[in-house]
């Protein structure tokens, strides 16, 4: 349910916010840069949105490219760039946790950025991560994001409202699985509400523990990119075991 609730939000109310974004974020192009490095290897986008970072791959030199999404109308104006761009990406619309159109062993970098996994259920979470599992090469790379649960100071306190209200409407209780604040630039008054759209929230022993667990050794973690940023997202570069 939440899953359908965020794809109706990138269709619409979100849907040009992200196809009007563009560069890359410092984190980004630091994992891109350090761990991309062989321009003959093939990659794959999750959670593509209106292309940022598939098409910044491309202007790496990477000439192997796929990318999907689970929103029709990004993929549609990602396949309008491309013609624009005479851009090589292969685009296609697919879930997370059902990636059957590829094949298994196929991918030598794998980009699980802008915190694509945390917009699913957290029961679909086994099966994206087995997925990604599948469709990598051996020794292939992996660079995840999830939303830091630390860098919003006000998400234990939100957590314990949220999840009052769940209780006395008899729902399931999640203390990191919290309803969205802001939805496009304005505050969400309906937040505690039944049936609002959802993320989840990961701290950093959370991912990494998660992740181990998916079969992927993680090589690097960062959060910030030096001591005098705020607290970002939790980047994290893995190799498939």
């Amino acid at each position: 349910m939440h899953e359908n609730l965020n794809k109706e939000l990138y269709s619409n109310k979100l849907f040009k916010v992200w196809v009007d974004k563009y560069n890359l974020i410092p984190l980004e192009e630091y994992f891109l840069k350090k761990y991309l490095l062989n321009k003959n290897g093939k990659v794959i986008e999750a959670g593509t949105g209106g292309g940022r970072l598939i098409f910044e791959i491309e202007k790496l030199g990477f000439k192997k490219l796929d990318a999907f999404d689970y929103v029709n109308n990004m993929i549609n104006f990602c396949k309008e760039k491309k013609k624009q761009l005479k851009s090589r990406v292969n685009f296609k619309v697919a879930e997370v946790n059902d990636l059957s159109y590829y094949n298994s062993l196929d991918f030598d970098y794998l980009i699980y950025l802008q915190q694509v996994l945390c917009f699913i259920d957290k029961e679909d979470l086994p099966k994206a991560f087995s997925e990604a599992h599948r469709i990598g090469k051996e020794n292939s790379i992996y660079l995840f994001s999830f939303l830091n649960w630390n860098s919003k100071i006000y998400n234990p306190f939100l957590s314990i409202l949220v999840n009052f209200f769940r209780i006395l409407r008899n729902e399931k209780t999640s203390k990191y699985q919290l309803p969205w604040l802001n939805i496009g630039g304005r505050f969400n008054r309906k937040f505690l509400n039944r049936n609002q759209p959802q993320n989840s929230w990961f701290k950093e022993k959370h991912v990494r523990d998660l992740l181990e667990k998916s079969n992927f050794s993680v090589i690097e973690i960062k959060s910030k990119m030096s001591d005098l940023d705020k607290v970002g997202h939790i980047h994290v570069v893995c190799k498939k075991r």
